[in-house]
């Protein structure tokens, strides 16, 4: 067992993510983060170059965040949203229904990346349930990496992570993902294959198509060029009520 009594009490309790727990080595024990840094015990300085996962855009221990934090769960942490609302909640869905563009107004709140793909995907389903239309088929790009919840690993089962899962996931039409990068020659080839693709997989029985856009990180850090993107856009929201 480790000397360090955090990392015994980590090795005796904890599943990490993503983790061969037998082969793996010691996880590095954090006391404290700053801005882009984050502690060991005896100061040593390391740069969280990956954010935390992606998710911690502003840094650690922003003053204005943890003051924030802190008067909300002094005056209320969390309520049951059905049949609820508060300030905070809906200010903010105001506050981004303002930066988006076209008649996207509402928000649908959910707590990680995997679950709100999960809501994403539900609600293309459901709204053509309540339409009437027998639109359930969905589309995705090879390689694309959406979360680790049953309906985000469908999306991205090309990606190889979900070997285990494979014959519980449900079927997703995968598309021929054009990545690219800086003079590419071949890149007009290659987006033309995409949406010659995507033209022959669009029908009325498709509900939604989910894509990283520009970047596929967890597939290798593969890029296409936003006007390929733009294209993707122009052609599927022309062949549905969206």
């Amino acid at each position: 067992m480790p000397a360090d009594p955090i990392l015994a009490l980590d090795a005796r309790h904890v599943w990490h993510p993503f983790t061969q727990a037998r082969t793996a080595p010691d996880p590095t024990v954090i006391v404290r983060g700053e801005g882009a840094s984050l502690y060991t015990a005896d100061g040593t300085r390391l740069l969280d170059l990956v954010s935390s996962w992606w998710v911690n855009l502003h840094g650690h221990a922003h003053p204005d965040i943890a003051g924030a934090i802190a008067a909300q769960a002094h005056a209320l942490e969390h309520v049951i949203f059905a049949g609820f609302t508060h300030a905070p909640a809906a200010t903010l869905a105001a506050r981004l229904a303002d930066q988006l563009p076209g008649d996207l107004n509402r928000v649908f709140y959910s707590d990680n990346g995997s679950t709100a793909v999960e809501v994403a995907l539900k609600i293309a389903l459901q709204a053509a349930h309540n339409r009437g239309e027998a639109r359930t088929r969905l589309l995705a790009f090879e390689g694309g990496y959406h979360g680790d919840t049953f309906g985000a690993m469908s999306a991205g089962a090309s990606s190889g992570f979900y070997a285990p899962f494979q014959d519980k996931l449900f079927d997703v039409t995968f598309l021929p993902y054009p990545a690219t990068w800086a003079g590419d020659p071949a890149v007009e080839a290659k987006e033309a294959a995409a949406l010659s693709a995507l033209d022959a997989a669009l029908g009325e029985d498709v509900a939604a198509i989910i894509l990283e856009p520009l970047l596929q990180g967890a597939a290798g850090m593969r890029l296409t060029r936003p006007a390929f993107v733009d294209e993707v856009m122009r052609r599927v929201r022309g062949q549905g009520p969206w």
